[in-house]
């Protein structure tokens, strides 16, 4: 019976939810697995009024989406706590907010670093103790200067991609330093009939333009290698052809009006080579 009235909620709330989903132009599924408490209340004070933050139970959400698209419901299952973002602005709008407002947090032991770590020189805020035997187990060197610890010269104590080790998360958790990004982890987009993986989103302008100018390169190379005639592709099929024919008429003798200085030099070529052959005997 309890399951029964269960199911008969959610599917409440799921009937609910989606009569709701209709009124927005974008969905967006958002994955706070992992993400500060302090941080998603301040994205959310900075989207208030742009975007509507719904938080309910993930069969909710799965049922709510089915009735709007089957694969953006399919995605909501494969993230491990899933809220929906409402808005009717843009999805790689909002995505840019997020990144423009995005913050740091501490990395923890185990972790990969987002770059390169470096304790400048000069001092710091511990008095000397057990800190310097810290500093000294990652090859920091300090000198105490006015009562504090000083780091004698700027040292790289973590590559971008390498792991932090208890001792590394604790010094720069000590030091108050923050080398990692937290932007809120918009996973998918729906959008104008379309699902857009949230990667897409985040990437700047600058990125697309070059994708873009990538993609229409290879094209390009792969038309005018096939022969396949656009309006892009026909000068350089046309140059390629030049090319070759005047490269047949000059390897054949075949002399026109723009062949004949090539083959005369290539005569005169020939003729060297073979004056000079003969004199070597």
């Amino acid at each position: 019976m309890s399951k029964s009235k269960g199911s008969s909620a959610k599917a409440k709330l799921a009937a609910e939810l989606n009569e709701k989903i209709k009124k927005y132009k974008s969905i967006l599924l958002v994955d706070i697995n992992g993400f500060p408490s302090p941080n998603f209340e301040k994205i959310r004070r900075i989207l208030r009024g742009r975007a509507d933050f719904v938080y309910t139970n993930k069969v909710v959400i799965y049922n709510a989406l089915k009735g709007i698209n089957n694969d953006l419901a399919e995605k909501a299952e494969t993230l491990r706590m899933p809220v929906l973002l409402l808005s009717n602005e843009d999805p790689f709008g909002l995505a840019h907010v997020a990144v423009e407002n995005k913050s740091f947090a501490k990395i923890k032991e185990g972790e990969e670093s987002p770059e390169d770590i470096t304790l400048p020189s000069g001092p710091t805020p511990f008095p000397p103790g057990p800190m310097l035997s810290q500093f000294s187990s990652i090859g920091v060197k300090t000198k105490n200067e006015a009562g504090k610890i000083s780091i004698v010269s700027d040292t790289t104590i973590l590559k971008k991609g390498e792991t932090a080790s208890a001792k590394i998360a604790n010094i720069l958790s000590s030091m108050d330093i923050r080398p990692k990004p937290v932007v809120l982890s918009i996973a998918y987009a729906f959008s104008e009939g379309l699902v857009v993986a949230g990667a897409l989103l985040y990437k700047s302008v600058a990125d697309y333009i070059d994708e873009v100018k990538t993609a229409f390169t290879r094209t390009l190379s792969l038309s005018v290698g096939r022969g396949i005639l656009n309006r892009y592709s026909v000068k350089s099929i046309i140059k390629k052809v030049y090319i070759g024919v005047r490269f047949l008429s000059v390897n054949r003798n075949i002399v026109t009006d723009e062949t004949i200085g090539d083959i005369l030099a290539k005569a005169t070529a020939q003729a060297n080579a073979l004056k000079n052959t003969g004199g070597m005997h």
